[in-house]
């Protein structure tokens, strides 16, 4: 699976609202999401 760059910043407000858990998004995106939402803090 691609990583779609554009995907990471929804992922990241879907975690950050609670809506999403970090560990139940697709592997390839966990990562990237992580460390964005640490960039955001």
């Amino acid at each position: 699976m691609i990583v779609k760059e554009y995907m990471i910043p929804v992922y990241g407000l879907l975690v950050k609202t609670g809506k999403r858990e970090i560990e139940n998004l697709p592997k390839v995106y966990q990562i990237s999401v992580a460390e964005y939402l640490s960039a955001q803090a």
